[in-house]
């Protein structure tokens, strides 16, 4: 027979296991821990994001003038992510976001869903592009599953937007960027007023885009009618200039860090451009 302290013993035990199966459905309800950091999915992953927020889209009224939230590089920034929401959702007539990519640092879920709970809150549908940092461990996965395709493209209010992967240096061996599907964006099926490609790694930092993909990609654009911008993040600045001496405009986005976005007011091929602190 047990003596007295083996049962209070097991009294305890049974106690102490009492009390973590109560809290166990709190605890994974709440997403306060993940089972594995290598997961790219759980019961409270959103899902297609863009393509909700393109519907979103298009639902607004189109007027005359197109205005973008341009930014990048949100990765650790949460409390100026905050008050990024807060200062994009005072402004008038903003019809979307784009985030330039790196939505994390180290391509983890918990990452990507704490930067849309805060993005969530947003008046205005946001777009996602893959950034580099998003392409380790298992981000790749998990933005096709949060946002959707790696390469996408929209027309709306007569600007047909090229989202796309140019993070060559994370996948070394694959088509990144992809000249074949930019191409065939490009020739403007759709038949835009005008075009915008947005993508993270700008082809001007030659080694991280791929040394090989510059030409081509550059030539691309160059011989691209109507075309007005290409976007990018990564730099952590803004920059706004013609570095390859064609007639190709580039423009970078400033990272959360730096507490700033670009605002962007597109009237029949005109671009003005704000910067706007927060």
């Amino acid at each position: 027979m047990k003596n007295s302290a083996d049962i209070l013993k097991l009294l305890l035990n049974a106690k102490q296991l009492l009390t973590f199966l109560t809290i166990l459905p709190l605890l994974t309800s709440c997403d306060q821990f993940e089972f594995s950091p290598n997961q790219s999915f759980d019961h409270s992953s959103p899902s297609n994001l863009n393509a909700q927020n393109l519907a979103r889209l298009r639902q607004n009224e189109e007027d005359d003038t197109v205005t973008v939230v341009f930014a990048g590089d949100t990765q650790r920034w949460y409390d100026e992510q905050e008050r990024f929401v807060k200062k994009v959702n005072s402004l008038e007539n903003v019809d979307l976001v784009l985030l330039a990519g790196d939505i994390s640092d180290f391509g983890l879920l918990q990452e990507f869903k704490w930067v849309h709970k805060r993005l969530s809150a947003l008046r205005v549908p946001y777009f996602g592009v893959i950034g580099n940092h998003d392409m380790v461990a298992s981000g790749r996965q998990i933005f096709r599953q949060m946002f959707g395709p790696l390469n996408y493209s929209f027309v709306y209010g007569g600007i047909k937007f090229i989202a796309h992967n140019t993070n060559g240096l994370e996948a070394p061996d694959e088509p990144i960027p992809d000249i074949g599907w930019l191409a065939h964006e490009l020739q403007n099926t759709e038949n835009a007023d005008y075009l915008i490609t947005v993508s993270h790694v700008p082809p001007f930092n030659a080694v991280e885009f791929g040394t090989e993909s510059v030409k081509p990609y550059t030539d691309l654009l160059q011989n691209t009618p109507n075309l007005l911008l290409s976007l990018h993040g990564h730099v952590h600045q803004h920059q706004d200039f013609y570095p390859f001496g064609d007639k190709v405009h580039y423009m970078t986005s400033f990272s959360f860090g730096q507490s700033a976005f670009v605002l962007l007011q597109i009237y029949q091929g005109k671009v003005l451009k704000s910067i706007i602190d927060y």
